[in-house]
């Protein structure tokens, strides 16, 4: 259960950027800033391009007749697909300020 508020300020511009960013990761401003300070990169929602393509890899790989070769192509367009749509990044305290530095 959450308990405390942190207040801070921010330029009108920063503002701007804040609420940009966290619709496109379909989040509100809130969430948004605090997975940031917690050191995660929300990510914005893939683009179907990315979607069909993962979607298209993995109806070719079902096709083939299965062997190990097989299961590790299909492990690993398996991981690509999470990391791509359900994994969080994670950044490093550099990443961060330096992409802060851009605002």
């Amino acid at each position: 259960m959450k308990s405390t508020q942190l207040n801070f300020t921010v330029s009108a511009a920063e503002k701007q950027r804040i609420a940009k960013l966290a619709k496109s990761c379909g989040l509100k401003q809130g969430e948004y800033l605090r997975q940031r300070a917690l050191g995660y990169e929300p990510r914005a929602f893939p683009l179907p391009e990315q979607f069909w393509s993962l979607h298209d890899d993995l109806l070719r790989l079902l096709k083939k007749p299965m062997s190990p070769e097989l299961e590790a192509e299909v492990e690993s367009t398996l991981n690509r697909f999470r990391a791509t749509f359900f994994s969080p990044g994670v950044q490093t305290p550099e990443e961060i300020r330096a992409e802060l530095s851009e605002v």
